[in-house]
């Protein structure tokens, strides 16, 4: 038994695609194969899909000594429409091969029963950062029999940013241009790199944190091109960023712990960058980013006959040249 998780869909079917072929074993597909999906859009859909699902891998195969079946999107289901599939769990029939595909969240009875029933859990998760990135970048080359100098792989990951379900093609396309022998540099690969990929939204925010007017554009950019990102949600996220802040001007905060409070997040980290910042701006900056905000909100509400993306543009440059106005932060205080 398999499970598979991960965010990105087209790397999750990858993984899915590969592990399908291996469990096949070379046996006819239409013979042995069941697939299913729980992405379905009612609970009454959802659970016919299970009943089907648990009919299926409590049933002998008749044209092979095993029958493989596939169960997509684990997750969509609630935990009573799941417990006929968990209850299966229990007790397993050995000749099955069960693979299920998980995104976000899963209902810790179907975890648990997939553990105790000897399942493995593989995560094809990339990571948030840039070098949780490349590591994944590296592994998946050497796993392909690739060899990438650090240029060419650097080149892969600013090309590539988050939109990392554009690798999977691009090593089929390199192994088919250059097979595995030569080891490929950077001129080798960007030419089969395509358009500038998404970037994470918080790549923005630190651009603007850090006054850069050019590299917040740019982040902007691939956000709202690769990306696909539109301009009410990158203000959202904007408004959140700067929000914080506000939260914390004027508050007791003489520590991390003391922002992570007020702000209630899991980690030192977010709390640590709002203090950064609220040190840099002051009070008067913050109020000025969030009314720029407030304009920007009514601009692309119809305020001012401008495409969205041009409303987006003097917006980032101004809270960009505003932070790069404030100067470098304070101390933090302790």
């Amino acid at each position: 038994m398999l499970l598979i998780t991960g965010d990105d869909e087209s790397i999750l079917l990858e993984e899915l695609g590969t592990r399908i072929h291996e469990a096949l074993g070379g046996a006819d597909r239409s013979l042995v194969l069941d697939d299913f999906d729980l992405d379905r859009p009612t609970i009454d859909e959802r659970e016919q899909v299970v009943r089907s699902v648990v009919d299926a891998v409590a049933t002998v195969a008749l044209f092979s000594d095993y029958r493989v079946v596939v169960v997509r999107n684990i997750g969509k289901a609630t935990v009573d429409t799941i417990a006929p599939l968990v209850d299966y769990l229990a007790n397993p029939l050995d000749s099955t091969r069960l693979i299920l595909t998980a995104s976000g969240k899963l209902a810790k009875s179907v975890s648990d029963a997939i553990k105790k029933a000897g399942g493995t859990t593989v995560s094809t998760s990339v990571g948030t950062d840039a070098k949780q990135r490349e590591m994944w970048f590296r592994e998946q080359l050497e796993s392909a029999g690739l060899r990438l100098d650090p240029a060419a792989i650097a080149a892969i990951g600013e090309r590539l940013g988050a939109d990392v379900g554009r690798f999977p093609g691009l090593i089929d396309t390199l192994v088919s241009t250059f097979g595995t022998s030569k080891k490929l540099s950077r001129d080798d690969v960007v030419p089969f790199l395509g358009e500038a990929g998404s970037v994470s939204m918080f790549k923005l925010s630190d651009a603007i944190d850090a006054g850069n007017v050019s590299s917040a554009l740019e982040v902007l950019h691939r956000l709202a091109g690769a990306g696909e990102m539109h301009a009410m949600q990158l203000l959202k996220f904007l408004h959140t960023h700067f929000s914080k802040m506000l939260r914390l001007d004027g508050a007791e905060v003489s520590s991390h712990f003391d922002a992570m409070e007020i702000l209630g997040a899991k980690n030192e980290y977010p709390a640590k960058k709002a203090m950064e910042q609220l040190n840099r701006l002051g009070s008067d900056g913050v109020r000025d980013a969030l009314q720029l905000l407030a304009d920007a909100d009514v601009h692309l509400r119809g305020g001012r006959d401008w495409p969205d993306i041009l409303v987006m543009e003097v917006l980032v440059a101004r809270l960009a040249k505003l932070s790069a106005r404030r100067g470098r932060p304070t101390p933090l205080r302790r």
